[in-house]
């Protein structure tokens, strides 16, 4: 990589993803800053006790996520999630080889369903890119938390309702009492 440029990068977006208990969110793998990206290769985890993959090809069997739109999956050589073991496998590569893309965009989408209350780190366990060549490009990766938990105010808010409460009643004997009073 030449001195001053920016080097190439993958994440999954947001880097920050709630969800509720039941509900479903969706992680994009994005790339960033790539020169000539021929082939990726992508590999995740995640805690199966907590999240399980959407399918996203009913048509083929198992459970596979969505490609993106940067790189053309012209030839799929993994696209696997294993339920009960958390792991997500994405391989792809655009054939031929001099569709190759540079910049950045969204390589593939995991759609996710909660199961329960708690967090977890989906993370990149590893990757491997190549240009046209084969030769590999050389990436950042960053991993994203997922955080399960029932949506609804805050216990602060609960906390502020309930002392608004006390002292509407409070206020509501005082005016009865009053009326009392003044028979």
């Amino acid at each position: 990589m030449s001195t001053g440029a920016q080097s190439t990068r993958v994440w999954l977006d947001p880097a920050r993803l709630e969800i509720a208990p039941g509900g479903a969110g969706t992680l994009s793998i994005r790339v960033e800053n790539v020169h000539q990206l021929a082939g990726a290769e992508v590999h995740l985890t995640f805690d199966p006790a907590l999240l399980e993959a959407t399918d996203e090809d009913p048509l083929t069997e198992g459970v596979q996520i969505a490609h993106g739109d940067f790189l053309s999956p012209d030839f799929v050589a993994q696209n696997i999630v294993e339920p009960g073991n958390g792991t997500i496998d994405y391989a792809i590569a655009c054939i031929p080889v001099d569709k190759a893309v540079s910049g950045s965009g969204v390589l593939a989408r995991l759609s996710l369903h909660a199961l329960s209350e708690g967090e977890t780190l989906v993370s990149i366990r590893s990757v491997l890119f190549a240009d046209p060549q084969g030769q590999p490009i050389e990436t950042d990766a960053d991993s994203s938390l997922v955080v399960i938990s029932r949506s609804g105010p805050p216990l602060t808010v609960w906390g502020l309702i309930g002392l608004v409460a006390i002292i509407v009643a409070i206020g509501l004997v005082a005016v009865v009492w009053s009326a009392i009073k003044a028979r």
